[in-house]
């Protein structure tokens, strides 16, 4: 039996992801990259310091530097790069039980959002890349890393698209990923587990609607 396009781009992602392995991560260092993104989130990205995060994790500032030599340059990169990979994690093992293309993107979906709403550092990580875009904030290794991150994903839910199928998927994709990276907008402040798991089911609903558009006739 032939591997569907789903299945080859989730092996795609599971194979990168082993590339990035985070086993030999000290706990010191994973304690500093969590008060870092606690920080950003709770006083903005720009205000977090050496010294705040030395602060925060009750160590003297040049202690950090025998984690991360590079500073506070070192620390958003590895930030961004855990970020990733607990992601990408969590996102295999959601589309782990799928038996078809259908169930593979329901669960993507489920996840995209379900994170998107939970965790506060998924908007951090978004609005990152977003003012690297705009404004070239990241150093040019980091920034190709991010966009072969951002590929590999979308290129999940663009194959799973294809085999549901979808005409033009990257197109329906790009509408769709922008819908969920845009949940906290939507979505009731301070919802509970019930009306998250409700949510999810609309934000389910609304990828497969959109995949139902016909771009291209509401362009003619």
């Amino acid at each position: 039996m032939s591997m569907k396009s789903y299945e080859a781009a989730s092996r795609d992602f599971e194979s990168q992801l082993k590339e990035w392995n985070w086993a030999g991560q000290k706990a010191a260092r994973q304690n500093i990259l969590e008060a870092f993104l606690e920080l950003a989130i709770a006083n903005g990205f720009n205000s977090v310091s050496m010294r705040t995060i030395a602060n925060a994790v009750n160590v003297k500032p040049p202690s950090l530097y025998s984690h991360f030599p590079d500073g506070r340059d070192e620390i958003v990169a590895e930030s961004l790069r855990w970020h990733f990979h607990r992601f990408g994690v969590a996102l295999l093992e959601a589309v782990a039980p799928a038996g078809n293309a259908e169930e593979f993107w329901d669960a993507m979906v489920r996840l995209h959002f379900t994170r998107q709403v939970r965790l506060p550092e998924s908007n951090l990580w978004d609005l990152l890349v977003a003012t690297d875009r705009m404004a070239g904030v990241l150093p040019p290794d980091l920034r190709a890393q991010v966009d072969q991150w951002v590929a590999l994903h979308e290129q999940m839910y663009v194959a799973a698209a294809r085999d549901m199928g979808c005409s033009e998927p990257a197109e329906h994709v790009r509408v769709v990923v922008t819908l969920l990276e845009g949940a906290t907008r939507w979505v009731p402040k301070n919802c509970d587990d019930t009306e998250l798991e409700e949510l999810a089911d609309r934000a389910v609903a609304l990828s497969r609607a959109i995949l139902a558009v016909e771009f291209r006739s509401l362009t003619n």
